[in-house]
């Protein structure tokens, strides 16, 4: 159980839903360190970074063990 902080994740899969005007994501995931362990959350709109796609590294943000943010992690750079 995360009571407080944040993990960092790869995307799996996105959806974005209306329920009555009110935009939220399902999002599909799994933490870095446990590539195999597909989680979902239903986060609202305004709470996630603009256009999550899958595939993208994010960081999540807990609370109680419930989701409550998710930023877009800066990709590194090519040389």
């Amino acid at each position: 159980m995360i009571m407080s902080g944040s993990k960092q994740a790869t995307i799996h899969q996105v959806q974005l839903i209306d329920i009555h005007g009110t935009r939220f994501y399902d999002l599909a995931y799994a933490h870095t360190e446990a590539p195999a362990a597909i989680r979902t959350t239903r986060v609202g709109a305004e709470s996630v970074y603009e256009q999550p796609q899958a595939g993208d590294q994010a960081q999540i943000s807990y609370l109680m063990n419930v989701v409550v943010a998710v930023a877009r992690l800066k990709q590194k750079e090519q040389l």
